[in-house]
């Protein structure tokens, strides 16, 4: 029994080796009930004797089997790997609908504002908005007309700030779609005043800088900036408040 007990300690130790844990320690207690051996036994010979290496005493010591009481192997309690969670990051409020007085739209538009990444307010950003405006203008020999007009203000933001509050840089544009209740002879005297060489643009280019209050606890939305106008032939300036509401 002993030369059995003796050939798989060492295949343990042999295992513990090649896996480059934390060793065991194997302990000999001999028979005056008093001395007992700290260490790893490196080598036995059945039925004769064993040796075994303290740990402490840093020594190699051979044992007579004759003088063993027995011999015991404690394996150090390993703990199992804890996995990291991966970290989640939080979604903020970073999708909004707001109606804004003057600004890119001109007299007034509804918007739909989103950042393109979900959880940063800041940084980019794109707001679409639409707005219906009929318009009572003139033509070269000063006959009245009235057009529909429906315009599609676009525009890419960047917020720098922190918490709820930020400034806001925008660059865009508007598109113009318009239809006339009266037929014009040719489209070329088509102007917004009397007199004045300014069409009804298809499009003009906008910008805006200004600041934005987001909510954190609330829904509410608010800003206010410089939004100028910029045409083919005019810059109008102009400043734009917006009020809106969180839709996540």
């Amino acid at each position: 029994m002993k030369f059995i007990f003796l050939s798989l300690l060492l295949v343990t130790s042999a295992g513990v080796f090649s896996q480059q844990i934390n060793y065991p320690t194997d302990k000999i207690y001999l028979n005056d009930s008093v001395t007992v051996y700290d260490g790893l036994i490196i080598e036995q010979a059945p039925a004769k004797y064993v040796k075994i290496v303290r740990t402490k005493e840093k020594d190699t010591v051979q044992v007579q089997m004759k003088d063993i009481w027995k011999m015991l192997r404690i394996h150090p309690v390993q703990q199992a790997p804890v996995k990291a969670e991966p970290t989640k990051k939080q979604k903020v409020k970073n999708r909004f609908v707001f109606a804004e007085v003057l600004g890119s739209g001109g007299l007034y538009s509804f918007n739909y504002d989103f950042r393109f990444d979900k959880t940063i307010i800041s940084k980019w950003g794109l707001r679409a908005g639409v707005e219906y405006l009929p318009l009572n203008t003139y033509n070269f020999s000063g006959d009245k007309l009235t057009y529909s007009t429906v315009l599609f203000p676009f525009m890419v933001s960047y917020l720098i700030g922190k918490k709820n509050k930020f400034l806001e840089l925008g660059l865009g544009a508007v598109y113009v779609f318009k239809w006339k209740h009266k037929k014009l002879k040719s489209e070329e005297y088509e102007y917004f005043i009397r007199n004045i060489n300014r069409r009804i643009p298809k499009s003009y280019g906008a910008f805006s800088i200004g600041y934005r209050h987001n909510p954190i606890r609330g829904k509410m939305m608010w800003g206010i900036g410089v939004t100028p106008l910029i045409g083919n032939s005019f810059i109008l300036p102009n400043i734009g408040i917006k009020i809106g509401y969180s839709i996540i």
